[in-house]
């Protein structure tokens, strides 16, 4: 956009809190979660987290992961594939311990997505917004490893591939509110997490929680395990295809006129270039 120029934006205004990720280097770190989880030796746990997927990606992008600083060989990865498949892989020993997606479906872009995981030490299981989820298993050598198999695991961080001190295979849009809880959860606690319910022993298992509430980095949970935010990654507060949106072609500039208003069911936005 030249000054003067003109755009307006139609989106939907449904949001949620979380931090922004443009997709080049940006990550939020939580190394002291991955240490302790380690440390506790667990066998079963479950992840989840909101998510807002900015583009259709065109390779694997990864929505959390547990590293090895020293190691390429250790780690295991939550991901979304270039079809929108939901993956979780977890490596180990120099090979794939296992590796599950799911079967059919997928995780839609500029839209608010709840997704869990479970490993509940038989048969991992993959949800979306509270709802089990078909699912292939790619490999399975020991589809029973979690944390405890993971001994060299000391990084954890949202939004990339954390392994052998790289990122990569970065995520665009936003996540928030991500949870670790070191059991496994039921069908019917994974759809209370969905729809914003605290669990009844939450008190007793909710490690990591990272609420979004002031600052997108603020853990909660009984680990207390703050994270940082690394590269462009910033919280966002309120998120939606709007902000998003807004993000993306504001420039900042004293001199930019902006006038936003509810049309039926969309807010629209006129952005006019200034200086």
């Amino acid at each position: 956009m030249a000054a003067g120029d003109v755009i307006t934006i139609q989106e939907d205004n449904i949001a949620r809190k979380g931090v922004y990720f443009d997709g080049t280097d940006d990550y939020t770190l939580v190394d002291a979660h991955a240490v302790a989880r380690v440390a506790a030796n667990d066998t079963v746990g479950t992840y989840s987290a909101w998510i807002y997927l900015g583009e259709s990606p065109s390779g694997n992008v990864n929505i959390l992961s547990a590293g090895d600083n020293n190691s390429a060989t250790e780690y295991l990865s939550w991901y979304i594939n270039s079809a929108r498949l939901l993956y979780f892989k977890v490596q180990q020993g120099g090979g794939e311990r296992w590796k599950i997606h799911s079967t059919s479906d997928t995780v839609p872009v500029r839209t608010w997505t709840h997704v869990t995981i479970v490993q509940n030490g038989t048969s991992p299981q993959l949800y979306i917004n509270g709802n089990l989820v078909s699912k292939t298993v790619d490999s399975s050598t020991d589809i029973t490893d979690w944390y405890d198999e993971l001994t060299g695991c000391d990084k954890f961080a949202i939004g990339v591939l954390e392994s052998n001190n790289t990122h990569t295979q970065d995520f665009t849009g936003a996540i928030g509110q991500v949870k670790y809880w070191n059991k496994a959860l039921t069908d019917a606690e994974v759809l209370a997490d969905y729809k914003g319910e605290a669990l009844s022993d939450d008190g007793t298992y909710l490690q990591l929680n990272l609420t979004m509430e002031d600052d997108g980095i603020t853990d909660s949970g009984l680990g207390a395990d703050n994270g940082t935010l690394t590269g462009h990654a910033h919280y966002g507060g309120y998120i939606s295809s709007r902000s998003m949106a807004l993000e993306r072609n504001c420039t900042g500039h004293a001199a930019e006129f902006i006038y936003s208003f509810q049309d039926g069911d969309k807010q629209s936005t006129i952005i006019k270039r200034g200086d």
